[in-house]
């Protein structure tokens, strides 16, 4: 089998991990072969793949495999690829922070790097400042964040641009984050009235709202919005933000459900390598064994992958024992990344997680 058809192989695969490790066998093939330019194109897949599958971890070494293969051969592969690869430069970005071992500095450095490659193509400098925003909504940085969106807003979009979608979606998110749920959540609305979608929205568009609809004490469209978000991203590891938004809903809602919902997630979140999703899934995770004690349903019967931390063979779990291991992680990452982020945000979500518990709401299954 040729790299290339190892590539259609995998092309015709849903997204997941059979689909990447068909990828990383055509990388494979392509360096035995000592075809450089096919070793590029099959990392280029490796890229698209690992995205897609919740492994980005993998992107980022085929990435600067590739950035410096292309610095090498520009002349044969023409200027249009360094669009194409800047395209995958924007997915670096975002994906570096999910890793608190990948120090500020570097990402930073990263940030520079594709700015000035971009402006060197003659690309326009909106994406600049919707990274920059990104980067502050992860750190905490309220005054960055606030100068980076309103740079971005008066920004031009081009053909480097994230989709309508996504970029409404970062409206909403820059919304909560200042603290505004009405904002955030009448954004969101408006994207749902103008069907505004693509392989992430609305997918996770669903489940980003729902904290701020619980917050503002709105129910009912809470419900809705788990009812017609909750089958959209159940078991997609890409989606595991958006499976820990839906936790906290049922934490708050269905124990019962929870309990299901949990137990059909927890395995790929304990096991994924994108720490900072990781962390949501513990702090939504730790909200629904805290309410577990409350409700007092001290032991429980959950069905659970057996390489998951704390595994037991009977099935049979001590709520407070769950609790301590979701909280002690969460705490754990949370002072990873507030370290090689330099400011003290994630370290406060735990209890901002816990307080809705608080909050008036309708009586837990």
């Amino acid at each position: 089998m040729t790299v290339h058809t190892t590539l259609e192989e995998a092309q015709n695969l849903p997204h997941g991990p059979q689909r990447l490790a068909l990828v990383e066998e055509a990388v494979r093939q392509a360096d035995l072969s000592g075809d450089g330019e096919a070793a590029y194109e099959a990392r280029k897949e490796l890229i698209y793949s690992a995205n897609y599958a919740g492994q980005s971890e993998k992107m980022l070494v085929a990435f600067a495999w590739c950035r410096a293969y292309l610095d090498e051969h520009q002349a044969e592969l023409g200027a249009w690829e360094q669009h194409g690869l800047a395209w995958y430069h924007k997915w670096v970005l975002i994906a570096t922070h999910h890793f608190p071992q990948i120090p500020l500095e570097r990402i930073q450095n990263l940030h520079r790097d594709y700015a000035d490659r971009i402006r060197a193509l003659g690309a326009g400098g909106g994406t600049v400042p919707y990274f920059e925003l990104q980067l502050a909504l992860h750190r905490g940085d309220v005054n960055g964040a606030r100068t980076a969106f309103n740079i971005w807003q008066f920004a031009r979009r081009d053909h480097l641009s994230d989709c309508p979608a996504c970029e409404a979606q970062t409206i909403a998110d820059y919304h909560e984050f200042t603290g505004d749920d009405a904002g955030c959540a009448a954004q969101v609305q408006r994207m749902l009235d103008r069907g505004m979608s693509c392989s992430h929205i609305p997918h996770s568009t669903h489940g980003m709202v729902l904290p701020a609809l619980i917050r503002l004490g709105r129910w009912d469209e809470a419900r809705r919005h788990h009812e017609q978000g909750r089958d959209l991203v159940a078991g997609d590891p890409d989606h595991v933000t958006a499976q820990a938004r839906h936790l906290e809903y049922l934490s708050l809602t269905d124990l019962s459900a929870a309990q299901d919902w949990y137990a059909r997630h927890v395995g790929w979140a304990e096991r994924t390598t994108e720490l900072d999703t990781r962390l949501d899934f513990h702090l939504a995770a730790a909200l629904l064994f805290s309410g577990l004690r409350a409700a007092g349903r001290d032991t429980l019967t959950l069905t659970l992958p057996q390489d998951l931390p704390g595994h037991r063979p009977d099935g049979t779990y001590a709520a407070h024992e769950r609790f301590e291991h979701h909280a002690g992680a969460a705490r754990t990452l949370a002072q990873a990344f507030d370290a090689r982020n330099g400011l003290p945000y994630h370290a406060h979500r735990l209890e901002r997680i816990l307080a809705l518990a608080d909050l008036p709401r309708p009586t837990p299954a």
